[in-house]
């Protein structure tokens, strides 16, 4: 009985039908939705720099920051929203506030080759700075992009695959 019921079922699918002529075969499956663009939810730029640097956000994507260190200093690039390009800025030198241990210190990284007054880089030669940033000092930089204030969040939040924090 659930053969016949089953084959009926079967049957009555392949009867039902629009009367339309069927559309030409474009070897895409019939079930698959094809959607152009980056979904509305993901991010539009890439994890990491141009330079492999760590990302700050500023000001809902408006715009970022790369952060770049070694041993001895400390580099901010300003980026565009997409985090690809660099922006110049009118300014002489970033402020950047951090904690780390309990202790809580201001580094101004100044501006460097700046043409015309406006810079896209920013260095501090500082090993004390750049040791706590590879400690994971957290903390903040604020700084005006065409007359608007954005502040970014610093946090060592990179990954740690091929480098250690001995």
């Amino acid at each position: 009985m659930k053969f016949a019921w089953s084959l009926t079922a079967l049957a009555c699918l392949f009867s039902v039908g629009c009367g339309a002529k069927p559309a030409e075969d474009s070897g895409a499956d019939p079930d698959t939705v094809v959607m152009e663009g980056a979904p509305p939810d993901s991010h539009a730029h890439p994890e990491h720099g141009p330079n492999g640097g760590e990302l700050i956000e500023l000001g809902k994507e408006a715009f970022h920051l790369e952060m770049l260190h070694d041993d001895q200093s400390v580099t901010l690039n300003v980026l565009d929203g997409a985090a690809s390009e660099t922006v110049a800025i009118d300014a002489a030198e970033l402020s950047v506030s951090l904690k780390h241990d309990d202790e809580v210190r201001t580094f101004a990284l100044p501006a460097s080759n700046p043409t015309d007054g406006k810079a896209s880089s920013f260095t501090i030669s500082d090993a004390e700075m750049a040791r706590w940033m590879k400690e994971g000092a957290e903390g903040a930089v604020t700084l005006q992009i065409d007359g608007k204030s954005y502040t970014g969040k610093i946090s060592h939040d990179h990954d740690h695959e091929g480098h250690d924090h001995d």
